[in-house]
């Protein structure tokens, strides 16, 4: 998972960030229907304290194609009872099993039944309720970036690719520069030899400097070309009202406000094409913290020592084995000052090893006394005597007991 958070506070980065949404404002809802014009389903949530949940996909634009693979998926999640926002970013090669049964690439869901599915995909991956969409064409994206004077970024390597196929040739010098429309859609969509990650990772780099930079809308002239280019190649189910009260929302956001996050996935081939099979444990840590407010610990956060006190031959090593195999980190073994344990110890050693304790002995299959090591003392001390000597880093110390040794057979 990568995380990008800000930390500096603009006065003036708010009203940059209002412009930037009342433009979206223009350029989307001039090409929304009048039946949807007084919708206010964006201020319900405001006034309830809930979450507002949008998927944003960038679409591409091959000429002749009838299916259209969304290149781009983003959730903007943002809490109006904290007035913050998390925007995650879902690599398109997630491999998922769709309603039909069948697996696919996470982007095929807009080529098979448009943003209704995609949203469908998007809400059931990450468990939450999607409620509004912006499709955006990169041809669109591209001649907006233009009517807007391009963006200002640092380009810290040169981008070179050709794909005739996808009509894409793209060629951007390293160095801090103004892209063009076309240098900007060239420096989001690039991948090269490079992962998906990679991409994202330059994605939400542009949107940082799109942000950071603002808008500058010069005359009516230009309100109505980004107007026109919008009606022809963005379309979303918020209605005039909804973004209008969007726009005001995120005018009280910072840009410390704005946490960043990208979702991995493990990389595989699945019929000779490259896919990643979903974390759903991390992912699950990601809403959880990001949306849910809630720090969930992964198994790799556990740090913990592992002691033989039964006196089987390798159980303190073929335990870390199967712990370390499991995803917990394991700091070191040895042998407990004696082989004739009756019970076997899970020992809390800090504060967070009081929290962990409870999601270490539900992996094991044997039973156990957890204790804390204020309330173990004359054994830590014999331990201590004998040589153990754990890291400072280690939250649990585990010794193998009668009974225990059903683990690693």
């Amino acid at each position: 998972m990568t995380r990008i958070r800000y930390v500096k506070r603009d006065v003036k980065m708010k009203w940059k960030i209002f412009i930037s949404v009342l433009l979206v404002v223009l350029i989307v809802g001039s090409g929304i229907g009048i039946y949807l014009l007084n919708q206010r389903n964006v201020n319900e949530l405001v006034k309830k304290g809930e979450r507002i949940n949008l998927l944003v996909l960038g679409i591409d634009h091959i000429e002749g194609a009838q299916a259209r693979r969304s290149d781009t998926m983003m959730l903007v999640s943002i809490d109006t009872a904290s007035n913050k926002a998390s925007l995650i970013s879902i690599p398109r090669d997630l491999y998922l099993k769709y309603p039909s049964g069948r697996f696919w690439r996470v982007n095929a869901a807009y080529a098979i039944d448009g943003p209704k599915l995609a949203t469908k995909m998007v809400s059931s991956f990450l468990g939450l309720p999607i409620n509004f969409y912006l499709v955006v064409d990169y041809e669109g994206f591209k001649e907006i970036v233009d009517l807007m004077g391009g963006v200002k970024i640092t380009v810290e390597r040169s981008l070179e690719y050709t794909d005739k196929a996808g009509n894409l040739n793209i060629d951007i010098e390293a160095g801090t520069q103004t892209l063009s429309g076309e240098e900007a859609m060239g420096y989001v969509r690039y991948r090269g030899n490079q992962s998906d990650l990679q991409r994202i990772n330059r994605q939400q780099k542009f949107l940082r400097a799109l942000l950071q930079g603002g808008v500058t809308v010069e005359g009516w002239s230009q309100i109505k070309s980004i107007i026109d280019t919008g009606r022809k190649y963005a379309k979303t189910n918020l209605s005039l009202m909804d973004m209008y009260d969007l726009g005001r929302t995120v005018k009280s956001l910072g840009m410390e406000d704005f946490e960043m996050v990208t979702l991995s996935g493990k990389p595989a081939r699945v019929d000779n094409k490259a896919v990643l099979l979903p974390r759903i444990v991390e992912t699950r840590k990601v809403v959880a913290e990001e949306i849910h407010g809630v720090t969930v610990a992964s198994n790799a956060d556990i740090e913990v020592y592992v002691l033989n006190g039964e006196g089987g031959n390798y159980l303190a090593r073929n335990t870390a084995e199967r712990l370390t195999a499991l995803g917990f980190s394991v700091t070191g073994t040895d042998n407990a000052d004696r082989f004739d344990y009756e019970t076997s110890y899970l020992v809390s050693l800090d504060e967070a090893g009081g929290e962990l304790a409870d999601r270490l002995a539900r992996e094991l299959n044997f039973d156990l006394e957890i204790v804390q090591a204020e309330n173990f003392q004359n054994n830590m001390q014999s331990l201590k005597a004998s040589g153990v000597n754990p890291p400072e880093s280690t939250n649990l110390l585990l010794i193998m007991g009668e009974g225990s040794t059903g683990f690693v057979s």
